[in-house]
């Protein structure tokens, strides 16, 4: 009996590791999908920002030390 016993929990822990395993797979893609739609905002404010530079000037100026 000792053994089946050890034998269940062993496949519990792995049924656990394994759901586990599963639910963080899902949150890095999430986390991709996340980061593809940062990149895109920053890529479209970026664009939008060389788009006024180009009409308006300098936004950004680089700050003087002395």
């Amino acid at each position: 009996m000792k053994n089946a016993d050890q034998i269940k929990a062993l496949a519990v822990a792995i049924e656990d590791k394994d759901n586990q395993i599963r639910m963080l797979m899902a949150q890095q893609g999430n986390h991709e999908v996340q980061i593809a739609e940062y990149r895109q905002i920053v890529k479209e404010l970026s664009d939008k920002l060389e788009l006024y530079e180009s009409k308006y000037g300098t936004v950004f100026k680089p700050s003087r030390n002395s």
